[in-house]
């Protein structure tokens, strides 16, 4: 599959926070996209979700143009914000029947993929359990588990690590690799080492602009060339 962003501009008001992105992605593999906070990340990331409108530019699909409101579209995006709006008071089985209810699964569909889902991201014995009393990292990996309802092809994930200890981060780490050998993940941080260990190729934004697209055994002294790009 082919997904490209072609001129994406996006203004808030009189100002522009993305300028001229051109994205190029294709096959099952993790993208990086490094940044200052304040750089563009979350913005673009929620223009490919479908939550912002782009002011100027196109999504393609395939070389197919496609609107980011269409719900064929979004039922191929899986998207894990950096605050996961979690409900507390739900179980993460009964978070997960929701999540599935959002996205128009049927039952039978939704009992299935809670399946094969709270496996796949080690929550399966955590289902009967309030997600108030889950630890961070189970919580992020129920988060994860609800952006993989309905199948997704394509994985958004922002700072995914965010807020977890080294064990939870090298296990979420191991998490993404495994689901990046079916989808296509893209993913937000501003944690350089994360970026190298985790990622295939690596997009540096800065003030609204691509300024690095690279893969990722071909950047040398990537914490100089950060430093360089977005000073």
């Amino acid at each position: 599959m082919k997904f490209n962003l072609i001129k994406i501009n996006k203004f808030f008001g009189e100002k522009q926070v993305l300028r001229d992105i051109n994205i190029k992605l294709d096959g099952n593999r993790v993208v990086g996209l490094l940044g200052p906070n304040g750089a563009g990340k979350t913005t673009l990331m929620r223009i490919i979700c479908g939550f912002y409108g782009t002011s100027e530019g196109a999504i393609l699909i395939n070389n197919r143009k496609v609107n980011s409101k269409d719900k064929k579209y979004k039922q191929m995006i899986g998207y894990l914000p950096e605050n996961n709006p979690l409900y507390g008071y739900m179980t993460s089985g009964e978070y997960l029947q929701y999540i599935g209810k959002l996205k128009g699964l049927t039952n039978s569909e939704i009992s299935r993929q809670i399946r094969k889902w709270s496996v796949e991201c080690g929550i399966g014995e955590y289902l009967d359990q309030k997600i108030e009393i889950l630890s961070k990292g189970y919580r992020q990996r129920v988060g994860l588990a609800a952006s993989l309802m309905g199948n997704p092809k394509i994985l958004i994930l922002d700072e995914p690590t965010s807020g977890l200890d080294p064990k939870q981060i090298i296990e979420v780490r191991k998490l993404i690799k495994k689901l990046a050998k079916e989808k296509l993940v893209l993913l937000s941080t501003h944690i350089l080492p994360e970026a190298r260990a985790i990622c295939d190729r690596l997009l540096i934004i800065s003030r609204g602009s691509i300024v690095l697209d690279k893969e990722t055994t071909k950047i040398r002294s990537l914490e100089k060339k950060f430093i360089d790009l977005t000073s």
